[in-house]
């Protein structure tokens, strides 16, 4: 739907909704008096008020109140709350419970990165001319049933897997404040690796599939529109990683990379509210303006305790060239990781259930400030909190992946409109146009605006 109004610069235009992305969200196109864009801009929609819901709160409860903020990054959330907490806490937390932690995340990481491949990723790939009406996974299933039948195989096994190590499918409650409720026996993670072995030839497969069809992709698509400014990630030791203890940016016209502490991260975050959405965009001094997520890790690059995801990785830099800076390297991307969060957590099982079975540690809560920094789906994803002298939380504050990628996104989808956009009335051709162009950041409003 296109929805046109009078602007202080000229005419604005606005196409609702954004399809195939996680949360209710427009584009707003402003146009001069002439009718050329000016600029084009991504519009949350939604708010949700959590940040504030949780003040008030006993802090062991809001990490499971959190892990509600959004439905994929859901438990991602949830640790980085319970490591907010623990660090003002001051808990050590048991090492036993850190390694079932991370082998979950991991887990969640490559079932999310292929949920989003399949159902709003892949359309755009595979049924490029296709009226929207049929651009989805359904679509695609009528076309390509062996394809969408090999994703979803293993979606399954990783689900199961999870099932096995967590004992609850939907919202696994095992990461809470000290550790986790709970540590599987030999017996489940035995399971679970049996059932992350049989996905090993469908995970090979569909990375063929995003080859091939990012191949196409990038001989279908003539752009001059190149991703500029920085990507950033969490890592430890140089390379990508979910529990990091470090931040690398690096800069998409090539260069050196830079690496700061989370404490110095933190204090160069500056806020740049918008009054025209929700969202409260978030500059990096320095590293402005900045990409999280999935193309900012493969960037980076992967580390050798992963040489299946670090071969895939280096063939992908090999055909297209690093930094991978164009939007329709995300499919691959997304691929990538799928293989990574798989080997990483395969590795982690391997090492066999815990023998000490101390699953959490005690938490003495007092008045003190706590923060947690990790890499989520869709990038780095931060939480600060205060807790009162009863235990309380004063106050609370999240900063999501769709808050550091706002500035650059809004940057992009300006210069793309002013590629496609050839006047006031917005053809089929370039809205798909621009609503791929906000997909390749695989926004989550819900995150953003929590």
């Amino acid at each position: 739907m296109t929805d046109r109004k009078e602007s202080a610069l000229g005419e604005k235009i606005r196409l609702y909704p954004v399809t195939r992305i996680q949360g209710r969200a427009d584009i707003e196109i402003l146009f001069t008096p002439q009718q050329v864009v000016a600029e084009a801009r991504f519009r949350a929609l939604e708010t949700r008020g959590i940040e504030r819901m949780v003040v008030g709160k006993p802090a062991l409860r809001v990490p499971q109140i959190l892990a509600r903020t959004c439905g994929a990054c859901g438990p991602f959330h949830q640790l980085a709350s319970a490591m907010a907490i623990e660090s003002a806490c001051g808990v050590e937390v048991p090492e036993d419970a850190t390694s079932h932690r991370e082998t979950l995340c991991w887990l969640f990481l490559a079932a999310t990165q292929i949920k989003t491949m399949i159902f709003q990723i892949l359309p755009d790939f595979a049924l490029p001319m296709s009226d929207a009406a049929v651009k989805n996974i359904t679509g695609i299933y009528m076309v390509d049933q062996e394809s969408v039948s090999r994703l979803s195989s293993v979606l399954v096994s990783i689900d199961k897997a999870l099932e096995e190590l967590s004992r609850n499918r939907f919202h696994p409650g095992a990461i809470v404040v000290g550790g986790v409720s709970g540590l599987p026996d030999q017996a489940a993670v035995d399971r679970a690796l049996e059932l992350l072995d049989g996905c090993a030839d469908n995970l090979h497969e569909s990375m063929r599939l995003a080859e091939m069809l990012t191949r196409r992709e990038s001989k279908m698509v003539k752009s001059d529109v190149s991703l500029e400014g920085f990507y950033m990630t969490t890592t430890d030791a140089g390379r990508p990683a979910i529990l990091g203890n470090e931040i690398t940016c690096a800069p998409f016209a090539g260069g050196e990379e830079s690496t700061m502490e989370f404490k110095e991260f933190l204090a160069s975050i500056e806020e740049r509210p918008v009054p025209w959405f929700y969202l409260k965009p978030l500059a990096v001094t320095g590293f402005e303006p900045c990409m999280v997520g999935s193309l900012a890790r493969v960037n980076v690059g992967f580390g050798p305790d992963t040489p299946v995801a670090e071969l895939e990785c280096d063939r992908v830099l090999e055909q297209w060239g690093h930094p991978l800076d164009r939007e329709h390297f995300l499919l691959a991307a997304l691929a990538l990781e799928a293989i990574w969060g798989w080997e990483k957590a395969k590795n982690l099982l391997a090492e066999g259930a815990a023998d000490a079975r101390e699953a959490c540690a005690g938490a003495r809560l007092s008045a003190s400030n706590g923060f947690a920094v990790l890499d989520s789906p869709g990038g780095v994803l931060a939480h600060a909190v205060s807790l009162g002298s009863d235990g309380a939380v004063s106050s609370y504050k999240i900063m999501s992946p769709l808050q550091f990628n706002g500035i650059l996104m809004n940057s992009y989808l300006s210069r793309v409109a002013g590629e496609t956009v050839m006047g006031i009335e917005v053809s089929d051709a370039a809205a798909s146009r621009l609503a791929r162009a906000v997909r390749s950041f695989n926004p989550c409003v819900p995150c953003g605006t929590h």
